[in-house]
């Protein structure tokens, strides 16, 4: 049947440019920040996915024809020599070092016909529009240039032996590429070549299943794109990094409702009327609390602690979208509404309430809901259940860097190992 995890080739900036030449995803840059990054590095992978940064171009963005000039940017850092590929199909062993955790997982390619049978279990549900966009942009690419982040349940067969191969590696020699950016994270990358070494390949072979942590719109594009070209070499597999769950770092997803015009007091007695809260406690920098929705808006702070779910698989986003915005609010929409924002909770604020009193202080217009972390058990309890997350419910790192480790389609062939 062949085997969920395989090598590949591995197409990188060398060492010595992999600072400049990495990026985090353009969507996280504000527009004057986005500008002095395209003005100020041209070996940074943000100047491939805006072409038209520098280049007069007539094609917009989203079509086949401005994908086409991603690839001539891609083409030019392969001609630049900012891109390099490895001689032959492999793994990579990455690790991020931030100020509050440290991830290290295995970079490698998953079979999509195995992902699609169940070996691969999802949480989210998926925008069709989304992913026929990027079905559009693979096609014309032709490559990956960030991993999805996957998850491998404590406790899965040979784990004990996976761990001990990839502690003797990043343990034992040198890292092949090694950089800090200037988000004081620092990155790590060790290149594994089965050929030379392949207790990692043995280690990795008895894996059969894995969670989706992060990516679900490139993973159901991917898989798009299989079945509308079964037979093109290297559409089969789609670029993951892997790493334990419970090395996951799972944060709150906060929810803003503007053009509030009512009194706190009245909403909560109105929740408690719906027989769903436990209790209501006044905030005072409080642990981080499952089961809670902390209440932020100039008019105070509160938390409402909500009945227990036997089901074990009930989120706290979706009680919230169906207790109290949609009956109470009025806010059936919680994709495309005006009145309603997302807030992440990054690691840098994950349990302080500062940054959010900030938003509406002054404000008597604006309430914010505080979620807090949606524990890994539950979401690996969701997935095995075949259910879905409410959109927005994690805001889940790492976050891995765009044009760090790129897969190419058909550069080498695939075997049934």
């Amino acid at each position: 049947m062949g085997r969920l995890i395989r090598p590949f080739r591995l197409v990188q900036p060398p060492r010595h440019l992999a600072h400049l030449v990495a990026s985090r995803s353009y969507l996280s840059y504000d527009k004057p920040g986005l500008m002095d990054k395209l003005t100020h590095n041209p070996y940074s992978y943000l100047q491939v996915i805006n072409p038209d940064a520098e280049n007069e171009i007539e094609a917009e963005r989203g079509t086949i024809e401005f994908f086409k000039e991603v690839r001539k940017g891609y083409d030019k850092f392969l001609e630049l020599g900012w891109f390099k590929g490895t001689d032959g199909p492999g793994y990579a062993i990455y690790r991020q070092i931030t100020p509050q955790a440290t991830f290290t997982g295995i970079v490698a390619v998953l079979d999509l016909v195995k992902c699609e049978d169940g070996a691969l279990l999802t949480h989210e549900l998926t925008i069709k529009k989304r992913e026929d966009l990027f079905v559009s942009y693979l096609e014309t690419v032709g490559f990956h240039s960030e991993p999805i982040l996957c998850a491998r349940k404590s406790g899965h067969k040979g784990e004990a032996e996976l761990n001990t191969v990839i502690s003797n590696v990043v343990e034992g020699r040198e890292s092949d590429c090694d950089f800090s950016t200037t988000d004081c994270i620092r990155h790590s990358v060790w290149w594994i070549n089965p050929e030379l070494n392949n207790e990692l390949s043995e280690a990795l072979a008895p894996i059969e299943a894995l969670y989706l942590a992060d990516g679900h719109h490139r993973l159901a594009s991917s898989i798009k794109l299989l079945h509308r070209h079964p037979n093109e070499p290297g559409v089969d597999r789609i670029l993951a990094f892997i790493l334990p769950a419970k090395d996951l770092s799972i944060l709150g997803y906060h929810r803003e409702v503007r053009n509030w015009d009512g009194n706190i007091e009245l909403l909560i007695k109105n929740i408690e009327g719906l027989d769903s809260v436990l209790r209501i406690e006044k905030l005072d920098d409080r642990e981080s609390c499952h089961g809670c929705v902390d209440i932020i808006s100039n008019q105070g702070e509160w938390r409402i602690v909500i009945k227990e779910d036997e089901s074990k698989t009930r989120i706290d986003a979706g009680w919230l979208n169906d207790e109290v915005l949609e009956q109470l609010l009025d806010i059936q929409s919680q994709t495309n509404n005006l009145y309603l924002k997302y807030i992440a909770a990054t690691n840098e604020s994950s349990n302080k309430h500062s940054k959010l009193k900030d938003v509406v202080k002054d404000l008597d217009d604006k309430i914010i809901f505080a979620l807090h972390p949606v524990p890994i058990d539950q979401i690996i309890a969701v997935s095995d259940a075949g259910k879905t997350l409410p959109p927005k419910s994690t805001w889940v790192e790492p976050k891995l860097r765009s044009g760090l480790f790129v897969y190419e389609f058909g550069l080498h062939p695939h075997n049934n190992e």
